[in-house]
């Protein structure tokens, strides 16, 4: 079993967590891509007439 330092698995978790976000982003990306660009999509905006809802942060807040 090989030893690692402390900073070498430090090294090693940071390398792996930036990997994994990395990941995470591509397959995000690709997803909205693919969904958006499909036929499939473009039916479901055609039928639906779906538009990106806009964030309104007054709108967002208590109203007590």
């Amino acid at each position: 079993m090989m030893n690692f330092s402390g900073i070498g698995a430090l090294f090693m978790i940071l390398f792996y967590a930036l990997a994994l976000f990395i990941a995470y982003l591509v397959i995000t990306i690709a997803v909205r891509h693919g969904i958006d660009n499909s036929e499939v999509g473009k039916i479901l905006k055609k039928k639906n007439g779906c538009q990106e809802e806009k964030f309104h942060p007054k709108d967002d807040l208590d109203k007590d």
